[in-house]
């Protein structure tokens, strides 16, 4: 668009749709940022393993405070993502009308088709259950120290919930992964005239 003939709408707008995709490039560079230190982590504790229980214990540690603080900088991403995606929604009613607000209807392509998920969504899904898994790493650890730790007692345990835990948590994903529907759904092709649908409210 032309500075010079920019209106104060057209400013604000497009400062709103510079800042949001800043703040989607930070949210993929913050997670490989962690991603660093967390895979250092899971290295460092499958080479020590029982050997320095003590050593394995801080790693654990600092495995579990890294995968925590993902998940909440990823929320924080994610929070200042939405709020700059309200204000491109405000700011272009007099810019180009309700253009991001409006969805052309999905298509159809079968079961390697496009679905409606969330990138972000997902992504904060996977930090919550890195920081499950370093979170058991640690309390395993911790009765390791202690010496409360049995592997006989615990490995059908272990067995019956490293199995079923992933599959409850893809379940969820599938569930509560999508994408909240924002604004209007376009339908049909080129040269028809468009049909539109009211949103549905849901959960973000």
């Amino acid at each position: 668009m032309d500075g010079s003939n920019s209106t104060p709408d057209t400013r604000r707008f497009e400062v709103a749709l510079q800042t949001r995709q800043l703040e989607i490039s930070l949210f993929w560079q913050r997670s490989l940022f962690f991603w660093g230190f967390i895979s250092a982590a899971f290295v460092a504790i499958a080479a020590l393993r029982n050997d320095q229980a003590t050593l394995s214990l801080l790693v654990s540690g600092f495995g579990f405070v890294c995968s925590f603080s993902w998940t909440l900088v990823n929320r924080g991403s994610k929070y200042w993502q939405e709020q700059w995606e309200t204000k491109i929604e405000m700011a272009e009613r007099n810019v180009t009308g309700p253009f991001f607000r409006t969805r052309v209807e999905k298509q159809r392509k079968g079961l390697w088709g496009g679905r409606e998920y969330s990138v972000s969504k997902v992504t904060i899904a996977v930090s919550d259950y890195v920081s499950f898994v370093w979170f058991c790493i640690l309390v395993r650890q911790v009765w390791i120290c202690l010496g409360f730790f049995q592997p006989d007692r615990c490995k059908l345990f272990s067995i019956y919930a490293l199995s079923v835990i992933p599959l409850v948590y893809v379940a969820l994903l599938l569930g509560l992964g999508r994408v909240r529907p924002v604004g209007e759904v376009t339908r049909g092709h080129e040269g028809d005239d468009p049909k539109t649908e009211q949103p549905t409210p849901t959960g973000s």
